[in-house]
């Protein structure tokens, strides 16, 4: 009489599901990939996709393979080393993110609930109110993201984890303005990415703090604005002018983070040198004039002629170029001093 060996012929009868982790040992490797006896009647097969660490395995060699189809194809069901392997790694990182460690999950699917995922064999549901600290209408943005998330609940019966990603931006973000507060003083400088433009300024945020640059303190160049120079998203560096805690305010200078440019181009200048000039203001005591190099000087009304005059308009107009001689450099106080009437003397000798 014929003897049946049960064990054999439950393992012929084998159901797979997909998602499931299973045992195997190499048997060969074909054009198609790396053929794995799984302990059933079908074998399982690992792409020529996959890791090519996985696909150079000897023959006999165990590993670990996670099922990713139930169809059969020739013999075979499809079945991935890494992921196994991923999957493993996660499940043993379970207890610190019960803890509270961070992890991240690609997004697979998303619902007006919120989104989900996978992490190793457990699910995860980030729930729309738990993305971030706004409203979000499309959740379908996310898919294919991968989100750094906290968990906030376990159900370990249906192996789900409930995670949240606003719940430790937010908390970073505290952790950040602390330190910033702690650290923050005048004339320190600091990097900062510019958040928004407005009329008067921008907002620049410093570790999670806006921060304000007026229009004032954008350029040492007259008129410039803070539209004129930065763009949304750029970082910049910056030095800080004002520190208000009661109020929590903080106030920037781009400009101050610069080399002035009077320091820069001064060196060009000599006390006693002719220069050509173009008069851009006029003052009541006298006019401001523009060097070729950039530099501004001032043209007292006594230095503006030899004979007697009663105004300023006598003898500049804005726009008008003039001869001057430079009489003195203030460099502790940036301020160059002309004289048209010096450079007329300059000529009768």
């Amino acid at each position: 009489m014929t003897e049946f060996n049960m064990d054999m012929i439950d393992e012929s009868f084998k159901k797979y599901r997909v998602g499931q982790i299973l045992n195997g040992v190499v048997v060969q490797k074909t054009e198609k990939g790396l053929i794995v006896n799984i302990g059933g009647k079908s074998d399982g097969l690992i792409s020529g996709d996959e890791e090519v660490e996985f696909l150079d395995l000897p023959k006999n060699t165990k590993l670990d393979v996670m099922v990713m189809s139930t169809k059969t194809e020739e013999g075979t069901i499809k079945v991935s080393a890494k992921r196994a392997v991923d999957t493993v790694q996660k499940n043993l990182q379970i207890p610190e993110i019960k803890k509270g460690a961070k992890f991240t999950a690609t997004i697979e699917s998303a619902t007006k609930a919120g989104l989900n995922a996978f992490f190793g064999a457990w699910r995860v549901f980030v729930p729309a109110s738990e993305i971030e600290e706004f409203f979000v209408r499309d959740l379908d943005r996310y898919k294919g993201q991968e989100l750094t998330l906290t968990a906030t609940d376990f159900d370990e019966e249906k192996r789900q984890i409930v995670a949240s990603k606003k719940a430790h931006e937010v908390a970073d973000k505290n952790e950040k303005r602390e330190l910033f507060w702690h650290g923050i003083f005048i004339n320190k400088l600091v990097t900062g990415r510019v958040v928004r433009l407005t009329d008067f300024g921008a907002f620049v945020e410093v570790n999670g703090v806006d921060c304000l640059v007026h229009n004032t303190e954008v350029s040492y160049e007259r008129n410039k604005r803070a539209q004129d120079i930065f763009e949304i998203g750029k970082e910049y560096q910056f030095r800080v002018i004002s520190v208000d805690r009661d109020a929590n305010k903080v106030q920037l200078s781009f400009k101050a983070a610069q080399k002035h440019p009077f320091d820069i181009r001064i060196d060009e200048i000599q006390v006693g040198e002719k220069y050509e000039v173009a008069i851009t203001k006029i003052l009541p005591y006298g006019a401001i004039a523009k060097l070729e190099n950039g530099l501004e000087g001032m043209i007292h009304i006594s230095a503006m002629s030899s004979s007697y005059i009663q105004s300023v308009h006598e003898v500049c107009k804005v726009g008008e170029k003039k001869m001057v001689i430079v009489q003195d450099i203030d460099r502790e106080n940036r301020r160059i001093s002309l004289s048209i009437k010096a450079y007329e003397e300059s000529q009768i000798q």
